[in-house]
């Protein structure tokens, strides 16, 4: 069966749109390093703060935890967008994402336990609606963790057959 031939309008506006479709993906990686390097700077001043003057200990080390899982999601983006640009086929790339996306769930379930441990007296009603954002969360990272294992088995599979 032979393919329809495309017009010289079809593939001028597809080169077009690819080339639209790069330079937004480059302008993306630019803004996302400008926040990576800004995110990190922020986390090196939280802890010196930290080191410096520890009277509020355990904000502290929140706020560093916070600001470096952040800077690790960004540069998770970026490797992302790097990927884009080597990819033929932009399907191929499902891996990091749902890769930031475990690093982001992480980073909220350690912050969420982190809060519930310093916070002091918790209302039970507030405490119930903390447990059960973990347990959500807990049951989202099992959920991706198991699909980033079927990809990597799938791909196992295609190599090899």
């Amino acid at each position: 069966m032979t393919k329809p031939r495309r017009s010289w309008l079809d593939i001028l506006f597809q080169e077009q749109f690819l080339k639209v479709e790069r330079f937004l993906y480059i302008l993306v990686a630019v803004l996302i390093l400008i926040a990576s390097a800004v995110v990190i700077g922020d986390g090196a001043l939280a802890l010196y703060h930290l080191l410096v003057d520890a009277h509020d200990f355990t904000h502290g080390i929140l706020k560093v935890m916070d600001r470096f899982l952040l800077a690790l999601m960004f540069l998770e983006i970026l490797h992302t967008v790097q990927i884009i640009f080597g990819e033929e086929h932009h399907l191929a790339c499902v891996e990091p994402f749902i890769m930031v996306a475990i690093i982001a769930s992480v980073r909220r379930l350690l912050i969420l336990s982190f809060e519930i441990s310093h916070a002091g007296q918790i209302p039970l009603e507030r405490l119930k609606f903390y447990l059960m954002e973990m347990l959500i969360i807990g049951f989202l990272i099992i959920c991706l963790v198991t699909a980033v294992i079927f990809l990597r088995r799938s791909r196992e599979r295609r190599r090899q057959g």
